[in-house]
């Protein structure tokens, strides 16, 4: 149900509710300015290209994996990288922060790395970074040199590390010894400004390369509207002119800016002005002047005789104001061939595609025209055509601009409206708004008089008195101004009015003023209103306060509050609500800062904590200057900036975070700032540190490019340590703490325990003071602190009572329980596909038991299934589901249990299961092989009539108003559909909640649209079906009919919440054991503002699921569903709004009723990186990728490498118990070809085309496809509430058009999911890994395998076909078929094969295999292929074939003797093919001892063992009758916890059959993908005996993707790729040998190929060789 939540680089907004929801998007739309605090602008000036090859002189120990520059300030075409030539996205850094990898080339020195890449373009500045960790980066200040080089051909350009100054500094030649050239000085330009009226203070900001600015110490000032500091415009006296002197290379933005305005109110100065700049040679001054007709200009002189630029004139008049009637024109030719140009906005609140604004085309003239009624005010807009924001421009022929808006101003006295009550006389503004022709504005007097006389209105003065037998609902007046300029007034009529005075009080003396701060109020589930409403003034209450007081006159009762930053939402505080129940006419009301209650009477003020979190940053040059924090979500604001600052020796940002009661998990990034940039470059990407609700003051460090490295321990009294019999004390002052000074106590801080006296020493480490009390038993222990003398209670322990001397202390209750653990499980058995629910359960022995509150943990060990090692079972549940890897073997498995109180006790058990053989039937398929199409069933088809206005309410509208009614879609029409969903290949039917909904009309006045729970998402009872949908009976004949298709049903869900004005219902449906009522829904006193799961969404009853009696309810109503229907599957909504424990009691549920019930939730922004914790924890067995439309739009654009780079770590952390589902589109986004045409601004034919490209992205991927309903026919639509356009209705017209046309989307849909169930393993299971791409070209290339079978799928997103040159594993003369067209190719001798990959608009789409499993191009039915294991598809393979031992002896015999005869040959490489059984025989490793001979057996799939002659020279063999070189490449030796303990780093298993040593030195070669070049390819051995994996080694990938490492013995080994070289030490596990029963030294030596004699020398420690000890190590190497 939720929408994907975006967040830009620079500022992030939370909204709290629908109303500022509205107002934020209002606000982007009114500013249409892209700087944020001064950040920079899309325009840029015009400027040459710099042209150059830039040389990285990396030095080798930097420990850099993958060197790469990112630029920034311009254009940037980049050549020479590997990544492709749009570089790929930053990982962790803001979107669109793009890396270009580096090349390698020779430097021709050990201790330099060089690396190049070349680039053209007008940026201004670069850094270089590791791509694969970007914290780790690196600036040059010759960055502003560059502009020097702008020839044809490149320069060379050399950066080195120079150490005097710390940074690379640029070099012309490679030597370093020929610096860069200086740059000759750049003019100093002065900048005056003439002060528009209603400014007070200019605040200037420019950016570009090396701007310097320079304001005659005038200082800077805060600009309000950004909330940030500028530097002040100096004013000259004399000319009574603002100005600033510039000096820059390259100009790239210039703003000046209003910093008193509210709003943001500015000048930014256009691409021609600052090209303009950029010429200028010479120290010189510019005037930016009015132009005398309400303009601005820029002037080379004071006296305006010239210009700076050329002004065209346009020939015409926009906007030509005459009274209230503005007309507006626009040039045929700038609107080019749009169909409609609308005027958006102030005046009529941004509405792009209102036909009332709409102007009208005169064809003779070439003009675009409209005039309209506006009036008088100040206004911002623009121009957009067609009804869209895709293009919209500022009035080409006004001069009057805010940023880049158009202003237009209409003089006169604005309008003006009010309340009044019949019966009642009331006042009546004495002051309207005055414009003037320049834009400003004055209050003046006006007087009123009756538009039209009638009897039951009197007019006395300002005053206006309504008869109670008036019966209109306005009263409309004239309003007249002193200067004789009239407007009109409306007087609203009512019954009643009520009249409440509001006084507020914020703890923060900021907002006490009446210009800081106003009211945002509204009536409740009403619109809101359309400005804020004012303090008039500061009063001083009874209790001594000052308070700020406003009043109001309402017709309503049931208000809502919101205190507010003064006319914008740069702050906000928690909404207050107050029901007038009672109808009283006056109202006095006090509101609190840190409070959600409305009070009647004064409060006592409580003033809020102070909270920090304090981040040390830990930067080893020292250099802080410029640095600081920027956060979003502390709760002070939505852009706050913290410095840096010395507290007490630390360099320490100390962040003030709001009071809550709620844990606040703080978001943060760590930035550099500048005059000219605040974004000037950033530490890493998003960081977080956790402050719990109960805390103060949080310390945590930051380390230069590592991030966090370290929180300390959080402030609490003791600890409980049950293992050690001991309880640790802690103290520490918060107060103290926060100004780093609580080490100023040591010596005075003491703890008494039951009455004897402890000294605390200081843990400076920890920050706090610790005493640890040995041998406790249990009972109860009173301590209190004496600090400075003073005694002092536990602060965090509300535990309290008198001791055995009447004194008052804090308790701490210790007990050793004796407790045994027993565990048991939903079901013995289970398979792969299955769950079941572990139960825990704690049974007194002979002494104190536990309960449920003192159980601290409690965790599950399920490695031996392939999973975690500490399963979390919630301790309130006492139960979890557990889910099993499909790697795992059958067999009996032991889970180990351990439970831990909170006295530090821990207990432990074990329980087995027994792991089967999944034994599916036919048409049967597992979670993970789920192809999923997800229908809005009210959308997809129209079954059954005479359900369609099922209540009478008139909800049925499929016409222009019926957006959000309901279009008649239901069950029956579901089921006569399931053969088009059979045929087209889906296997599972994801259809919306089937409960019943509200039957109100949830109206939108601002589009006059009726609003209903057609979509399922607003409940009324969850006991019933929806009657729009159907009956029960109808819905069994659906479920029933889809099982006998081998098609499983998916129901949407919501546990979170219920249906607008259900609050009632739900709120009288539990009691308590007293017969008290328990409220389902939130209130106030449960609700936590802003919090994503303790306060509602969208306004909607949200479930108070935290109460064990409100989940229960909630599980066992859709229990019940799942168990009545035998439904197969849930999507759950909102998952993010709810807590884990609810989730996983709704799991253990429906577990056990059914161990094959999945769950697939909806959490808004997850992906394959950010699972938040539901994947693999006992909640959902899958979470929707909201990723993965993002990768598409941006594969389908030309991004391919970038997102082929994510697609390969998707594959990798996603399996079978923990997926992700993979959409293009949903009910809550614009749909994917919709973006394709509003922001990526292509075609709507091209967009359509691309579609299919990115159908195969997504059916090809990792992961359950979940198909949109009308998506594979190619319809689309905007997320448009309340039209919602995409969510049409299915087009069946349109199918029958695209069935009969072979290159419809219709098609390509149905064959590529056919090919998808072919291969279900394949593209399920299997691994993935780039064959060939080009970002330029526009395709890619990959492979995937598993187990036998290897697949190649080719995507071309270009309008032309491509062809392409594979190179594949298949042998020579290997036929390889394209399922997708049925063409077959023949492998070259060089294992390649040529191919075209097809236009976009011809599907854009290859899937090439070897001619095994076959599936017709344009397929009707498949059955599925089940195969075992994966491997992946680098380097040669071939089919399993004998070795002939004497002709393999004989060529190395050859080979020897080449050698000797040819003293030139100085090495030979042999590579013998041998994919079965590798038996080396003594007489090969004998031919080639003590020679330049290395022979290289090749097992298939990128692995070959070789052995070297030269390794062998003093070798005896006569013990050795072969070597056994056998790789086993399909097993799965090592455990999934195993290798998921170790790294979740790609990986790959090796299983060399002979576990002893060899004899002799081989080496492993194991090729990890060419793509992995650079990086580093680890290998570890695993240690059955200790259950863990021992490092052997690491290598550096070359080029070609190869790794090596040297072996000694054979067993299970594990490779894996990483960034850098893992920090641990070379286990030396592969020469030891640990005794085992029965073991002699003379067997161990045969086993091993040593004699005895060998042995014993290498273990000097035995001293009697008949004498060793089970367990005791032997060394063998």
């Amino acid at each position: 149900m939720m929408g994907k939540l975006l967040r830009s680089f620079q500022k992030r907004q939370s909204i709290a509710s629908r109303i500022r929801c509205f107002l934020l998007a209002l606000a982007m739309v009114v500013t249409m300015v892209p700087a944020l605090g001064g950040g920079n602008s899309t325009v840029q000036a015009a400027e040459k290209e710099k042209n150059l090859t830039i040389h990285f002189m990396m030095p080798s120990n930097l420990g850099w994996t993958t060197p790469a520059m990112q630029f920034w300030g311009g254009t940037a075409a980049v050549t020479g990288n590997t990544n492709g030539e749009n570089g790929e996205q930053i990982e962790g850094w803001g979107q669109g922060d793009m890396g270009y990898s580096m090349t390698k080339v020779e430097s021709g020195s050990t201790e330099i790395e060089e690396y190049t890449l070349s680039v053209k373009g007008t940026f201004t500045g670069f850094q270089f970074l590791d791509l694969k960790s970007p914290s780790h980066s690196a600036k040059t200040s010759d960055a502003g040199k560059m502009t020097q080089y702008t020839g044809e051909i490149a320069t060379d350009i050399y950066f080195l590390w120079d150490s005097t100054v710390n940074k690379y500094v640029a070099y012309v030649n490679k030597e370093g010894t020929e610096k860069v050239p200086e740059l000759s000085e750049a003019p100093v330009i002065t900048i005056y400004f003439d002060n528009p009226d209603g400014w007070t203070q200019p605040a200037f900001n420019a950016w570009g390369a090396d701007v310097k600015i320079d304001n005659n110490n005038a200082g800077q000032t805060m600009v309000k509207a950004w909330n940030a500091n500028h530097d002040k415009m100096a004013l000259d006296t004399e000319t009574n002119l603002y100005y600033v002197k510039v000096q820059a290379v390259t100009l790239s933005g210039l703003q000046i800016i209003n910093s008193e305005a509210d709003s943001q109110e500015l000048h930014l100065a256009e691409a021609g002005v600052l090209a303009a700049i950029n010429d200028i040679t010479t120290d010189t001054s510019i005037y930016y002047l009015s132009d005398g007709n309400g303009g601005m200009k820029w002037y080379k002189d004071a006296n305006k005789s010239e210009t700076l630029i050329e002004y065209k004139e346009a020939g015409y008049k926009s906007p030509e104001v005459d009274g209230r009637n503005v007309t507006f024109r626009v040039p045929a030719e700038k609107a080019g061939n749009a169909e409609a140009v609308t005027v958006p906005g102030g005046m009529n609140g941004w509405k792009q595609d209102s036909s009332d604004w709409e102007l009208k085309k005169d064809e003779t003239a070439g003009m675009w025209s409209g005039t309209f009624t506006i009036a008088p005010g100040k206004y911002e807009y623009k121009f957009a055509l067609n009804k869209t924001w895709d293009v919209s421009f500022s009035d080409p022929a006004n001069n009057r601009v805010s940023g880049t808006n158009s202003v237009l101003i209409v003089p006169g006295l604005a309008d003006g409206k009010a309340d009044a009550m019949k019966g009642i006389e009331t006042a009546l503004p004495e002051k309207l708004t005055l414009w003037s022709e320049d834009g400003t504005s004055s209050e003046t007097p006006v007087t009123y008089s009756l538009k039209t006389a009638n009897k039951d209105i009197t007019l006395n003065g300002n005053n206006i008195k309504i008869g109670k037998s008036y019966t209109g609902q306005t009263v409309e007046l004239t309003a007249k101004a002193e200067n004789g300029q009239t407007s009109d007034f409306v007087v609203n009529v009512t019954e009643k009015l009520y009249t409440y005075t509001i006084y507020y009080y914020d703890f923060d003396a900021t907002h006490m003023s009446e210009n800081a701060s106003d009211l945002w109020i509204w009536e409740k589930n009403c619109a809101g209103p359309e400005k804020g409403t004012s303090f008039a003034r500061t009063e001083t209450l009874s209790d001594g306060k000052e308070w700020l007081r406003a009043e109001v006159k309402l017709p309503y009762k049931d208000l809502q509050i919101i205190p507010r930053s003064k006319g914008e939402w740069k702050w906000q505080k928690d909404t207050v609500s107050y029901n007038n129940s009672a109808g009283t006419e006056n109202v006095t009301l006090y509101i609190v800062s840190n409070s959600k209650q409305a009070y009647t009477e004064i409060p006592e003020l409580v003033a809020p904590r102070s909270r920090y979190v304090m981040i040390e940053y830990d930067r080893p040059a020292k250099d802080y200057t410029g640095w600081n924090i920027y956060t979003w979500n502390s709760g002070f604001g939505s852009e706050v900036s913290v410095d840096f600052a010395d507290i007490n020796g630390k360099m320490v940002a100390k962040i003030p975070v709001k009071d809550s009661k709620a844990d606040l998990k703080l978001s943060f990034c760590m930035r550099h700032s500048t005059a000219a940039d605040e974004w000037e470059s950033k530490d890493g990407g998003d960081h977080y540190v956790t402050i719990p609700a109960d805390q103060s003051v949080v310390k945590a460090v930051f380390t230069r490019g590592e991030g966090i490295t370290r929180v300390l321990p959080y402030n609490t009294g003791f600890e409980r340590d049950g293992a050690n019999n001991a309880i640790h004390f802690y103290y520490r002052n918060d107060e103290l703490a926060a100004e780093n000074n609580l080490a100023s106590l040591e010596g005075n801080v003491s703890i008494v325990i039951n009455g004897q006296t402890y000294a605390m020493a200081y843990d400076a480490e920890n920050d706090r003071f610790v005493y640890k009390l040995t041998d406790v038993s249990t009972g109860d222990y009173h301590y209190y602190y004496v600090v400075n003398g003073k005694e002092e209670l536990d602060a965090f322990n509300d535990v309290t009572a008198k001791d055995s001397n009447g004194k008052e202390c804090s308790v701490c209750h210790y007990k050793k329980a004796n407790v045994s653990v027993e565990t048991s499980l939903s079901q013995y058995a289970m398979d792969y596909n299955d769950n079941n629910v572990l139960s825990v359960k704690l049974t007194a022995k002979d002494g104190e038991g536990l309960e449920t509150s003192e159980i601290a943990a409690i965790t599950a060990d399920l490695s031996e299934l392939g999973l975690n090692r500490e399963f979390a079972i919630d301790p309130t549940l006492m139960e979890g589901t557990i889910s099993c890897l499909n790697t795992v073997a059958a067999g009996e498995k032991t889970i180990s249990v351990t439970v831990k109180d909170i006295y530090g006790n821990v207990y432990t058990t074990a329980t087995n299961v027994t792991v089967t053989e999944r034994k599916k039937s036919a048409g049967d398929f597992d979670w993970d092989e789920a192809v999923i199409y997800f229908a809005v069933t009210d959308r997809f088809f129209d079954g059954d009539a005479s359900n369609n206005d099922a209540y009478g309410v008139g909800d049925y509208n499929t016409g222009k108003k019926g957006g959000s009614s309901y279009h008649g879609g239901d069950f029956a029409g579901l089921n006569q559909k399931l053969d088009y969903l059979k045929d087209l290949g889906v296997n599972t039917i994801w259809i919306t909640p089937i409960v019943e909904n509200i039957k109100e009309d949830q109206h939108d006045k601002e589009t006059d649209t009726a609003t209903y729970g057609y979509h399922g998402y607003w409940a009324s009872d969850f006991t019933k079906l929806n009657g729009h949908l159907g009956t029960e009976e109808q819905f069994e004949a659906l479920l029933e009919a889809a099982h006998s298709k081998d098609m499983k049903i998916m129901v949407d869900v919501v546990l979170n919440h219920a249906g607008y004005g259900t609050e009632d219902h739900f709120n009288d449906i539990l009691m308590d054991a007293d017969g008290k009522k328990i409220s389902m829904i939130r209130d106030d006193s449960n609700t936590i503002s802003g919090d994503d799961k303790y306060d509602a969404l969208s306004g909607l009853p949200d479930f108070v699921t935290e109460n064990k009696a409100v989940t229960d309810q909630l599980v066992a109503w859709q229990t019940g569903w799942m168990s009545k229907y035998s439904i197969d599957y849930y999507r759950v909504d909102t998952v993010k709004h709810v807590e884990t424990t609810t989730w996983a009691a709704f799991k253990n549920s429906l577990t056990k009723v059914n161990p094959d019930f999945k769950m697939i939730g909806e959490y808004s922004g997850a992906g394959y990186a950010n699972n938040a914790g539901e994947l693999g924890t006992g909640t959902m067995d899958a979470l929707l990728d909201f990723d993965f439309n993002d990768f598409a739009q941006n594969f389908v654009t030309g991004n391919i490498s970038s997102v082929e780079n994510s697609l390969q770590k998707r594959n990798s952390a996603i399996n079978n118990t923990a997926t992700m589902g993979s959409f293009l589109s949903s009910h809550d986004e614009d749909t994917l070809q919709y973006k394709l045409v509003s922001e990526s601004k292509i075609s709507e034919e091209e967009a359509y085309n691309l579609m299919k490209v990115a159908a195969t992205l997504q059916i090809t991927a990792k992961g359950q496809p979940v198909i949109y309903y009308g998506e594979e026919i190619g319809q689309g639509g905007a997320n448009n509430w309340p039209f919602q356009t995409n969510r049409r209705d299915f087009d069946w017209t349109e199918l029958e058009e695209q069935k009969a046309d072979s290159s419809s989307i219709y098609n390509h849909y149905k064959t590529m999911i056919a090919i998808r169930n072919a291969y279900t393993d394949v593209f399920a299971r299997g691994n993935r890994s780039t064959v060939a791409a080009s970002d330029a070209e526009g395709y890619e290339v990959i492979s995937r395998s598993y187990g036998t079978d290897t697949l190649y799928v080719g995507m071309n997103v270009k309008e032309t076909a491509k062809e392409v040159v594979i190179p594949v594993i298949a042998k020579a003369g290997t036929i390889l078929t394209n399922l997708y067209d049925g063409k077959n190719y023949t492998v070259s001798a060089d294992q390649k094969v040529s191919v075209t990959i097809p236009a976009a608009k011809e599907g854009g789409t290859i899937v090439l295999t070897e001619q095994k499993n076959t599936v017709d191009s344009k397929p009707e039915n498949n059955n599925n292929n089940s195969n075992d294991n994966g491997s992946d598809s680098a380097g040669t393979s071939s089919a399993p074939e004998t070795v002939n031992w004497n002709e393999v002896s004989s060529s190395v015999q050859d080979k020897v003797t080449e050698i000797a005869q040819n003293p030139a040959i100085a090495t030979v490489n042999m590579n013998i093919v041998c994919t079965g059984e590798v038996q080396v025989p003594q007489k090969v490793l004998n031919t080639i001892k003590g020679t330049n001979v290395t022979v290289a057996f090749h097992s298939g799939n990128g692995v070959a063992m070789s052995i070297s002659g030269q390794d062998l020279k003093n070798k005896d063999f006569s013990k050795i009758q072969n070597i056994d070189l056998t790789v086993d490449q399909t097993s799965n030796n090592i455990p999934a916890s195993v290798v998921a303990a170790k790294t979740s780093a790609p990986t790959r298993q090796l299983a060399i059959k002979d576990t002893g040593s060899f004899g002799v030195n081989v080496n492993i070669h194991v090729n990890v993908g060419k793509e992995n070049a650079g990086k580093t390819a680890n290998l570890y051995r695993y240690n059955a005996e200790k259950g863990r994996l021992e490092y052997c080694g690491s290598f550096t990938v070359t080029s070609n993707g190869q790794s090596m490492f040297a072996l000694k013995r054979g067993g299970n080994y594990l490779v894996t790729v990483t960034e850098r070289r893992p920090s641990e030490s070379v286990w030396f596990a592969e020469g030891n040998y640990i005794v085992k029963a029965g073991d002699t030294l003379s067997k161990i030596a045969q086993r091993n190929h040593m004699t005895l004699t060998e042995l014993l020398r290498r273990n000097a420690q035995i001293t009697n060789r008949n004498l060793i000890k089970v367990g005791q190590r032997l060394n063998l190497n």
